[in-house]
């Protein structure tokens, strides 16, 4: 069981990782704009990373903080305010986004976040330089934005497969426990609230007599656990298992290892 001291320890671990790589991903692999304001870079593609593994605020602060220290590093110390705030809010919205998302079609919000940056850019280089300056930079921060958001969609779906996600965000509580996992992972989910948990753990075992493999999960109520992002839903509820929901409180074991049996034949 993970504490919340080990999780916080595997969070700044990962944003140290991250901001290493938002740095290393601008600075060497960067080419001045035509014109000379500003640079093309590849740091996109870390503050996307940094949204989807960290969350909207850790990632935001690590993003955003990243970037704007490679803007000194590079001699654009000018854009450094405006990068914290742009890259910042990059990362927020995709991490808010992403988590908010269905898993099929989450990666898609990882380009309307990545469209901040030539928002971002155009209005401050409009306060720096004037808008016939600021213009002819849209088409290439909109190009790199956009090959950003395309690596990262790549190395994010590659990255999931792995333990790195973050399993929850710091702005949504769990509401919901795994309180039996089988060992080999499990055929059917049985899922009700905490007080049916010895309910289900019942069904479970006479599910185990057939060979079927519960899960078994508690919620404090249903209506919070159906507000969860579907990434964190997904933790209890993986996508294409099948679970059965017990919501009648005068339901037997019996009558939900049948529902179990009958829903896993289906």
């Amino acid at each position: 069981m993970q504490t919340n001291h080990s999780k916080s320890i595997r969070r700044l671990t990962a944003a140290g990782v991250l901001a290493a790589a938002i740095v290393l991903l601008t600075t060497l692999v960067s080419l001045p704009m035509p014109g000379g304001l500003g640079y093309i870079n590849l740091g996109d593609v870390g503050v996307l990373l940094a949204g989807m593994m960290l969350g909207g605020g850790w990632g935001a602060l690590c993003a955003g903080a990243a970037s704007a220290l490679a803007d000194v590093l590079l001699g654009y110390t000018v854009y450094a305010p405006a990068t914290f705030i742009i890259k910042g809010l990059v990362a927020l919205v995709a991490g808010l986004l992403f988590a908010r998302t269905q898993k099929k079609i989450r990666f898609a919000a990882l380009y309307p976040a990545a469209l901040i940056v030539p928002v971002g850019y155009f209005f401050y280089e409009v306060m720096l330089y004037g808008v016939a300056s600021a213009i002819p930079n849209i088409l290439f921060n909109t190009m790199q934005c956009l090959i950003g958001a395309v690596i990262a969609t790549v190395l994010g779906l590659m990255l999931s497969k792995s333990k790195l996600f973050m399993k929850e965000t710091a702005n949504t509580a769990i509401c919901a426990e795994i309180l039996r996992e089988p060992k080999h992972g499990p055929d059917v989910v049985l899922i009700a609230t905490r007080a049916q948990a010895e309910l289900i753990k019942k069904a479970g075992d006479m599910l185990s007599v057939q060979g079927i493999m519960a899960r078994i999960v508690v919620v404090d109520d249903f209506a919070t656990f159906e507000q969860l992002p579907a990434i964190q839903r997904e933790q209890f509820l993986p996508e294409g298992k099948t679970f059965v929901r017990v919501d009648d409180p005068d339901t037997t074991p019996k009558a939900i290892m049948l529902a179990a049996v009958e829903a896993k034949e289906q």
